[in-house]
């Protein structure tokens, strides 16, 4: 494995359980969603969320969100 893939597998693994924050290449933010599970993919389960785009908010309680489709995931700061 290339050792970009294994910081972020550290990464990753490092912010199960955890909230984290998610910018979509879309525009869209997606917020308070508690990182339970990905893959080699970088596909995302989370749950908890908050999506914030430029329209309006939507919540739900479990979100996958397609790898190909985040530009940044970052730990969130509370």
């Amino acid at each position: 494995m290339p050792r970009c893939m294994e910081i972020v597998n550290e990464e990753l693994q490092r912010n199960l359980n955890k909230v984290i924050l998610v910018k979509l290449r879309n525009g869209s933010e997606i917020r308070g969603g508690v990182l339970i599970g990905y893959d080699q993919h970088l596909n995302l389960l989370l749950t908890d969320t908050e999506e914030i785009n430029q329209r309006s908010g939507v919540k739900s309680s479990l979100m996958i969100i397609r790898g190909d489709t985040i530009l940044f995931i970052s730990p969130s700061i509370l």
